[in-house]
């Protein structure tokens, strides 16, 4: 049987207008390509954008922004442009080698290539094709984060990755993926009209406009996002592992591959399965938390790992975080901030509620009620602002260029808050940060 398909393809989340979504143009280039086809990826720098904006969705906005208009530069005649997250993905079945591309100023990007064989049924194409982009999008961020690296193809740029990377910066290589199951294993279409593609029952970061549009002055703004999706979450007073991390479940295979115990080639499909695997955990674990929190309230798909929309109050997100996050016990946990909207802006309600979803991330781990869900202008007590002090201190102990330090760079941003959310026995600590 023919794999589905979605034509014309759907808008791609989030970006602007004429950006069609990878998965769906993916999924026509299998149905329609045999032979080889030409696949490039460029992808972003978007934590940096964010830090640099001092806001995630204008951060945002500005990488998406960048990437529509690299593709606006290429022969559009030639290379079918599509996106996703933070990706951008040209496919030509005609050219042999990458296209031409200016990339802009405002937004540090990386890109690669490589040509990829597709033979078989669709469902063969289809899976060849997905995992080829795997690779190629790991190349680009590789080639965006060490712009020493020259070669362009996908291949000879990961076959450096041993040499280039400790095990620990090459299983967070690996954890990166490019292109969510949409629908199934099967590659068939199976989000209704308004869902995000690549979630089906997850509702659009398109549809958020007319969430808010409907919201009254009681309804809360809400945010969440997985903790430590890479490297899990530990508990603070033991040190017990509470969750799995993407990276950290591809580190033994990293290792042996740094150790030249086992090829590239064997590390990719391992790798690339895996992700799939949790990618599709993740898929569901999003849906849990937006289904819960119906029908008073709305999540939207907006933050990759995340959601973002308006609950009826913080007791309704706090329910929806401990139902997810009991479903994947052990596997993934969400954090949530939330916000009231009363009077303010929708802008205003949305830099709290992210506040407070920082404040989850320096107590994970810590058993504190607030490392699940917080609610901006609910007081941390001495126990949790010891928790959270403690975190905010190893980072800054830690120095910048160290995992999790632009937590440290919220908090500073953030300090007035923090000097309402700590009891003053805390504030001459949060002074010295």
């Amino acid at each position: 049987m023919r794999a589905a398909f979605v034509w014309p393809p759907r808008a791609a989340p989030g970006f602007p207008a004429g950006c069609p979504d990878a998965g769906d143009v993916l999924a026509r280039v299998a149905e329609e390509t045999g032979g080889e086809v030409t696949v490039t990826v460029v992808t972003s720098a978007l934590r940096a954008t964010v830090e640099d904006s001092g806001d995630h969705d204008s951060g945002l906005r500005r990488v998406r922004d960048s990437l529509a208009s690299v593709a606006g530069g290429t022969d559009s005649g030639r290379w079918a442009a599509s996106y996703y997250g933070k990706d951008l993905v040209l496919t030509s079945p005609d050219a042999v080698g990458p296209p031409r591309m200016l990339l802009g100023d405002g937004v540090r990007h990386g890109w690669a290539w490589d040509r990829v064989r597709l033979d078989g049924g669709v469902a063969q194409r289809r899976a060849a094709l997905l995992s080829a982009c795997y690779e190629v999008s790991m190349a680009a961020r590789l080639r965006r984060d060490r712009p020493d690296v020259r070669e362009a193809r996908s291949g000879p740029v990961i076959d450096r990755v041993p040499h280039l990377l400790s095990p620990v910066r090459a299983a967070s290589l690996l954890a990166g993926v490019l292109v969510r199951p949409s629908g199934g294993a099967d590659g068939a279409g199976g989000a209704a009209p308004g869902e995000d593609p690549r979630l089906p029952g997850v509702p659009s970061a398109d549809g958020w406009a007319a969430t808010v549009a409907a919201g009254t002055p009681t309804d809360h703004y809400a945010v969440t996002d997985v903790h430590d999706i890479e490297w899990g979450t530990v508990r603070r007073a033991d040190g017990e592992r509470l969750t799995e991390g993407n990276a950290r479940q591809l580190l033994p295979l990293a290792e042996a591959w740094s150790a030249g115990e086992v090829g590239t080639a064997a590390v990719l499909e391992e790798a690339y399965h895996v992700r799939l695997a949790r990618e599709t955990e993740l898929a569901h674990h999003l849906r849990a938390l937006s289904d819960a929190v119906r029908p008073g309230g709305q999540l939207h798909a907006t933050l990759g790992d995340g959601l973002s929309g308006l609950v009826p109050d913080a007791a309704t997100l706090r329910m929806a975080v401990g139902a997810a996050n009991r479903r994947t016990g052990g596997r993934m946990h969400s954090g949530a901030g939330a916000a009231p909207l009363t009077v303010m802006d929708v802008a205003g309600a949305r830099e709290r509620a992210h506040f407070s979803l920082h404040v989850t991330k320096t107590l994970k781990g810590s058993g504190a009620p607030q490392a699940e869900t917080h609610a901006f202008g609910e007081p941390l007590d001495a126990e949790a602002a010891a928790y959270a002090l403690d975190f905010l201190t190893g980072l800054a102990r830690a120095g910048a260029g160290q995992a999790g330090h632009h937590h440290l760079l919220h908090a500073r941003r953030w300090r007035d808050w923090w000097l309402e959310h700590l009891p003053p026995s805390a504030h001459r600590t949060l002074a010295r940060l």
